[in-house]
């Protein structure tokens, strides 16, 4: 007789497609509910001139066709072969000798036990276990998959302009090309979908390589003391339109930092240049270990050493990428469902349901859309980048619990309408789970004010993090109204926090720019947010960043709306 088909399976349920096997195979499950299904990776960038970067992935299989027939299928190769190397070996009706086959392979690769007593410890010159998330839904992102893929679909209830918005932000092949071009391939890596603790382990690894880099810059760069610099005189930034007032120095307010002049470079200690060469071999090793716990595609070539902040930064924004291929295929999931259950909603309108947030097209006659054109207008520096913005439609959208009454909201003043840019793969997670700040594992040093949300109030500053390129031109720019109340503000990146800001009275952080808005030409909208349009003038001489950045340590002083 037939077994039954199994249900649709998570990354960490799914049987290889290489193991050749039929639909009526699952991952052998035993009596405490522990999946027989691992995947070991294993990156050593100081091995030979490539380098080792690869994986072994070792699988239970139970096959329901005809009775119980056991398999162990083994897969491995360099993390992206387009053709790995496997082997299958059949046990038919004896499960103890498939479970002995399975751990042997587990302890041989890994130095581990199978099952594990405890945390999977990582052996030195071993494999690591790249833990797979196990959740219903679909093992692999269709890459190539589009929305308006079915011609049997019904019509969509929604605008067109919102429907196109959809279409971009919910492709699954954009995440694809995002994240191929930071080394790592959904098409060919096998690894399914990596969970949340090994995501989370990753953020870990970031941090100890951002504490190296900082303790060899540290070594390397020692300033030679110089007498303190008396302060300058501190600046609040109030409410309404950012209207100035010059305190008194002993004033409880925003204090801006005067930076002392450069001090001339000290040479290094022997001691300290022995411990800065042993911390650079730490970042081989780190490096190492980041990759074998998020693969990633060199092809044949070394694996690069993460060895600097802006290579750090980088890996924080894949790590978020990562973190965000759930929600992406719940959508990409629901338009499956929604094309086999023959569902008069089109898929869509399903992912527009699910998204939580109101989309509302704005006529480029209304007033508002006007606002928006010259606020781009006046904002955008084409010298400070290689493309010119051109607007192709402007929504005004309305996040669910962001509706909500929010006491904090209301309370702190000081709103304005601020730019935030991210890239394409991010916008599912921004509309639907609302702007995040960063988990406690991520390192602080790749946050130049701290883990919050930014901002800006020129639209070439935000543009930057849209990450675009000539095979994708197309972004999508956000306006947020931000509570903002009074701000610290800081003439060079230093890692602040809630807790710290509001011990000066302030709500938020104000990173000093060189180049801002003219003030003299802000717009007050009827509900009172200030909108920053003026044409960029230079503004502060004496501070490190180009454009102004704003940033609020709680959701809660944030509210979307275009």
């Amino acid at each position: 007789m037939l077994g039954a088909k199994p249900k649709p399976k998570s990354a960490a349920r799914t049987v290889d497609p290489l193991a050749g096997c039929s639909p009526y195979t699952s991952i052998y499950e035993d009596e405490n509910g522990l999946l027989w299904n691992a995947m070991l990776n294993f990156t050593d960038i100081s091995y030979g001139s490539f380098g080792n970067n690869k994986f072994y992935s070792v699988q239970l299989i139970q096959d329901s066709f005809f009775g119980q027939t056991f398999k162990v299928f083994r897969k491995w190769g360099r993390v992206g072969a387009a053709s790995p190397q496997k082997s299958i070996e059949v046990f038919g009706g004896c499960l103890d000798q498939a479970k002995q086959s399975f751990q042997k392979r587990i302890l041989e690769k890994s130095g581990n036990k199978w099952p594990l007593n405890g945390p999977f410890k990582k052996k030195k010159g071993k494999y690591v276990l790249v833990e797979l998330a196990d959740e219903e839904l679909d093992a692999e992102m269709d890459v190539d998959s589009k929305s308006d893929a079915n011609p049997n679909a019904a019509p969509s209830e929604l605008p067109e302009k919102v429907q196109d918005v959809l279409k971009l932000i919910c492709d699954p092949s954009l995440i694809a090309k995002e994240v191929s071009e930071m080394n790592v391939d959904l098409k060919k890596l096998p690894l399914g979908r990596l969970s949340k603790a090994q995501i989370s382990q990753g953020y870990t690894i970031l941090q100890r390589l951002s504490d190296a880099l900082t303790a060899i810059d540290e070594l390397e760069n020692p300033p030679v003391p110089t007498p303190a610099v008396p302060p300058a005189t501190p600046t609040t930034t109030t409410s309404g339109r950012m209207t100035r007032s010059r305190k008194s120095a002993t004033a409880k307010a925003a204090a801006v930092t005067a930076k002392a002049a450069p001090a001339k470079k000290k040479k290094m200690s022997a001691a300290d240049a022995t411990r800065a060469h042993n911390l650079k071999a730490d970042l081989k090793t780190l490096s190492s270990e980041f990759y074998s716990l998020i693969p990633h595609d060199f092809g044949r070539s070394l694996p690069p050493v993460i060895g600097t902040m802006d290579e750090v930064k980088v890996k924080i924004s894949l790590l978020e990428v990562l973190a965000d291929l759930e929600l992406s295929q719940k959508l990409q999931q629901e338009e499956k469902k929604s094309q086999a259950n023959g569902s008069t909603i089109h898929p869509l309108d399903a992912q527009y349901k699910m998204l939580n947030t109101k989309m509302e097209p704005l006529e480029p006659t209304d007033e508002e859309f006007r606002r928006i054109e010259r606020y781009v207008e006046s904002t955008e520096v084409p010298s400070s980048q290689s493309y010119k913005l051109k607007i192709q439609s402007v929504m005004k959208i309305a996040r669910g619990p962001e509706e909500e009454t929010n006491e904090t909201f209301k309370c702190v003043d000081n709103h304005k309408l601020l730019w935030h840019g991210s890239r394409l793969s991010n916008v599912v997670g921004i509309l639907s789970q609302g702007l995040r700040i960063a988990p406690p594992e991520a390192p602080k040093n790749g946050y130049l004010f701290g883990k919050g949300v930014y901002f800006a109030d020129a639209v070439t500053k935000s543009s930057a993090y849209c990450f675009t390129s000539p095979d994708r031109p197309k972004a999508v720019l956000l306006l947020a109204e931000v509570a903002l109340g009074k701000s610290y503000e800081a003439s060079h990146p230093t890692y602040l926090d809630y807790k710290t800001v509001h011990a000066h009275d302030c709500e938020s952080t104000h990173g000093l720019g060189r180049m801002a808005p003219k003030e003299e030409t802000y717009e007050t909208m009827s509900d009172g947010v200030v909108v920053p349009i003026g044409k960029i003038t230079p503004k502060h001489k004496q501070v490190e960043r180009l454009y102004n950045e704003f940033i609020v340590y709680r959701t809660e002083q944030i509210k979307l709306r275009i």
